[in-house]
């Protein structure tokens, strides 16, 4: 009895183990990227109002940035069978935000509970993929080939090494500047690609962040997530890891993503210089 209550508790921790393993990958870097992200488009926000003006800023940039943010709420609300109340994607004139998604769902449904979650990733999700077409339709930039070349997979077992922690981190710098190579002097470049290609990052990769609201609401379906996923290895594990080649796919996938949402935050820390510079000058001669 006591021999099998043993193996029922390493059971239940290999579970955990494996469930562990699989959020950390799935959700730990878009996280930290998104935070810096967060942090990177607030000062540029703040800056661009300073030097370009408040309306200038938004009309020009901020209205695509925020359409786009709201509208990854509202696809993923859609998605999960939410009803939205009201929906506005830019509104500069309606106070402290630009922009909202009011939708509602029936508590105790496990499925629109879980779309908490993915509602909440929604701006992170869909910038990501429309960053995705713009660079693969201006560039022919193939993020997923590159992310596989230089064998950038994040796991948990990364973590637990320096040297191949190290080797990763130098697989993904050397992966992002490959794209900032094929961007800027590659054979499909021209002016007005790179004038578009600036002005769409600026715009959309700013809005790649998650508010403390979009936070809030996808911890409500966090939890579902966790259970459902603790349930999946809890019920499959006996017959061998059956998730194993799904996450090492999707590790090379994902590490795709993570190549632009880098090159998205190099280019807005870049802009972040240019507007200090640029309000530098200004000081100078007002």
């Amino acid at each position: 009895m006591t021999e099998k209550l043993q193996q029922f508790w390493n059971y239940l921790f290999s579970v955990g183990v494996i469930t562990f393993s699989q959020i950390f990958i799935l959700l730990g870097p878009i996280i930290l990227l998104a935070v810096a992200m967060n942090i990177v488009a607030r000062q540029n926000e703040k800056l661009s109002y300073q030097v370009l003006g408040r309306k200038f800023y938004l009309y020009i940039f901020g209205w695509l940035g925020t359409s786009i943010h709201e509208l990854g709420h509202a696809i993923f609300a859609v998605i999960f069978v939410h009803k939205i109340s009201e929906i506005n994607l830019f509104s500069p004139k309606s106070g402290k935000s630009l922009g909202h998604v009011k939708h509602s769902y029936t508590k105790g449904n496990p499925y629109q509970t879980l779309g908490n979650f993915f509602i909440g990733l929604g701006p992170v999700l869909l910038g990501s993929v429309i960053l995705l077409l713009v660079s693969w339709l201006l560039f022919k930039l193939d993020i997923f080939q590159i992310a596989e070349n230089y064998k950038v997979v994040l796991s948990i077992h990364v973590f637990k090494n320096l040297d191949l922690l190290g080797r990763t981190l130098q697989n993904l710098g050397a992966g992002v500047w490959l794209c900032f190579e094929q961007i800027f002097t590659g054979p499909n470049t021209n002016w007005w690609k790179l004038l578009l290609f600036v002005y769409l990052f600026y715009s959309i990769g700013s809005s790649i962040t998650l508010s403390s609201s979009d936070i809030k609401g996808a911890s409500r379906g966090f939890y579902y997530f966790i259970i459902i996923l603790f349930l999946f290895n809890l019920f499959t594990l006996w017959m061998g890891d059956l998730t194993s080649g799904f996450f090492k796919n999707l590790n090379i996938w994902l590490s795709g993503f993570y190549f632009l949402i880098i090159l998205s935050l190099c280019l807005n820390i870049v802009f972040v210089f240019i507007l200090m510079i640029l309000k530098w000058l200004i000081s100078l001669f007002t």
